[in-house]
């Protein structure tokens, strides 16, 4: 479970991009996160990886209450949340295996054990014959499936993703939110922040929508916005 309670995040007066959160999200509900440019959809990302510290305000994810978690402990909370970003950074000079284990070496993961899970989350996203290429060798829409595959890599109970389909042709696009459904139906929690008004009206799930950093919206199998044109959908 992520539950929000009275968050606000400030900078300075003019740059606050929370303010005044409350909502929770259950585990296994697939949530699509919308509104404009800088209405503060990363930044609740940010908030919810303890990669900013709330100002104010609670936010617990699953067991943890993320304000009272001391920087040491934070590998906890991130070994839980699998994240896919807008940019897909590697390491270049090594192959998507070699990416992969990088992660693992950081956890101290057996080379045995990190075989198992490179080879099934590669398998998860249908990139399995594609260990021994290197970063520059691969497309931008299969490089975001290696990016959830590294995010699935320790079956984390819930995922994020920034933006997934941002830069993919329309039927890349589709298959990635294929790939996320499927994820979501083993019970994983997925976020995913989206711009694309037409996937959010075909694939109906609940919306949450911001606008200056606070919830203006919050729809079960909402569309994109509150009133949507219904020839915005994609035939299948």
């Amino acid at each position: 479970m992520i539950e929000f309670h009275r968050v606000t995040k400030y900078f300075t007066q003019v740059n606050t991009p929370i303010k005044d959160l409350s909502f929770s999200i259950k585990q296994g509900e697939f949530v699509y996160l919308v509104g404009p440019s800088g209405a503060g959809k990363t930044s609740l990302f940010k908030l919810i990886t303890r990669e900013w510290t709330a100002t104010s305000g609670t936010i617990r994810v699953g067991n943890y209450r993320l304000e009272r978690m001391r920087t040491d402990q934070l590998y906890l909370l991130r070994r839980k949340i699998g994240m896919i970003n807008q940019s897909d950074l590697f390491l270049p000079n090594r192959t998507i295996y070699e990416n992969l284990a990088y992660c693992l070496d950081v956890l101290e993961i057996s080379r045995n054990e990190q075989e198992y899970l490179i080879t099934e989350a590669l398998e998860d996203v249908g990139m399995e014959n594609y260990q021994k290429y290197y970063p520059h060798e691969i497309s931008v829409g299969q490089s975001k499936k290696i990016a959830i595959a590294r995010a699935l890599i320790t079956k984390p109970p819930i995922i994020i993703a920034d933006e997934p389909t941002a830069n993919l042709d329309t039927k890349s696009a589709v298959e990635m939110m294929r790939l996320f459904f499927r994820i979501n139906q083993r019970k994983t929690t997925v976020i995913v922040s989206m711009h694309d008004s037409t996937m959010v009206n075909t694939l109906r799930n609940r919306v949450i929508e911001l606008k200056n950093g606070q919830i203006v919206r919050d729809a079960k199998e909402g569309g994109y916005s509150e009133f949507d044109d219904p020839k915005d959908v994609y035939v299948w």
